[in-house]
């Protein structure tokens, strides 16, 4: 049951080469089992050992790190079963050479791993609303929009108003949920493509300007959607998608989306922790759940064509939603309908939070 010495010879070469970084094609790659494997793969290496196999030839020769176990707690996600379900959204900051700022907006689509990246100068949302309308076009658009609590996406701090990143994701159809405050590792798709990318792409590159980022995303990009396959993934982003039908964001629709958006009948989601009071906050709000919630997550969704708020809350992942609490959310402005060519877009829209 032991494998040759020519394919362990093969197994710390390729961990050296894709170390070292000298090979054009594998410039982006990890270094781990998985695409050595694939690598092998290619090389037509038979019998190809096992990703356990390979782990442990680069444990015995002192090649790997150990990785910290991670604790969860029981919190609803929302569930991904097919391409643009569900779009994370996320911003990271990095610095040129020479101190100017650089603020990248990340987001993956949780089913297939597919990501965009934009580099802005800013986070404020008008570099967010460039982003999203950006991705939207090759990605497609998102049934549910997931972003953390940056106020980017959020909003300002003055209670009761929806932000006009949210009246965007609203306008075009998709819903929007925010991850529970201070707790990125909810947020962990697109956390996971930030480091991936912050290791094998900004760290592999010296910028001095801006202007030789968005060739090197480009190229990047590319190459992560055509030949990498993400951990708790079977293919590649690319391979991924193929079979399903994306709902592209037209060029001739974006260019009619006013600056000034109105209130879209549409959903707001937001997954909150309660605190010690029995409280949560939503949009710079305080409502009160109930006290023996404490430490608990609920799921809250503000109906904009109802004008409720609701609180739900789901003991474990395949317990029952049970309804907690509706409270009445009138807006200070009319609601108007999805348009009929974004409603169009979403004709085969799946209702990716159904609490029942």
């Amino acid at each position: 049951n032991r494998i040759s010495r020519q394919t362990t010879y093969r197994i710390v070469q390729l961990r050296q080469t894709l170390t070292r970084q000298r090979n054009a094609r594998l410039r982006y790659a990890p270094v781990g089992a998985r695409t050595i494997r694939r690598e092998l793969e290619k090389r037509r290496v038979k019998p190809c050992p096992s990703l356990s196999t390979i782990q442990r030839t680069l444990q015995r020769r002192g090649l790997t790190q150990p990785t910290p176990a991670e604790a969860r707690s029981y919190r609803p996600h929302p569930p991904a079963t097919y391409p643009n379900a569900v779009q994370a959204t996320d911003i990271v900051t990095r610095w040129l050479t020479g101190g100017e700022v650089v603020q990248t907006f990340t987001t993956v689509d949780h089913f297939t791993n597919t990501a965009s990246a934009t580099p802005q100068p800013h986070k404020r949302a008008t570099a967010a609303r460039e982003h999203l309308l950006k991705t939207w076009q090759t990605m497609g658009l998102p049934d549910l929009a997931q972003f953390d609590n940056e106020s980017a996406f959020s909003g300002s701090r003055q209670p009761h108003r929806l932000s006009p990143i949210v009246r965007l994701c609203l306008y075009v159809g998709s819903d929007v949920l925010f991850t529970p405050e201070y707790e990125a590792d909810y947020n962990w798709e697109v956390e996971t493509f930030n480091n991936f990318w912050a290791h094998q792409c900004w760290a592999k590159h010296r910028f001095t300007s801006r202007g030789r980022i968005p060739l090197v995303y480009r190229r990047f990009l590319a190459w992560y959607d055509a030949d990498y396959v993400a951990p708790r993934q079977t293919n590649t982003p690319q391979q991924l998608r193929k079979g399903h039908r994306l709902h592209r964001l037209p060029q001739r629709l974006t260019q009619h989306i006013p600056d000034d958006l109105p209130i879209c009948r549409g959903r707001v989601h937001a997954v909150r922790c309660v605190s010690a009071e029995g409280n949560v906050k939503f949009l710079q709000e305080t409502f009160q759940v109930g006290k023996r919630y404490h430490d608990k997550y609920v799921w809250l969704t503000l109906n904009t064509a109802k004008q409720t708020l609701t609180v739900y809350y789901q003991a474990e992942a395949e317990a029952d939603w049970q309804t907690l609490k509706v409270f009445p959310y009138p807006l200070d402005e009319p609601v108007v309908p999805v348009l009929k060519p974004f409603a169009r877009l979403h004709h085969a829209h799946r209702s990716v939070c159904t609490m029942r």
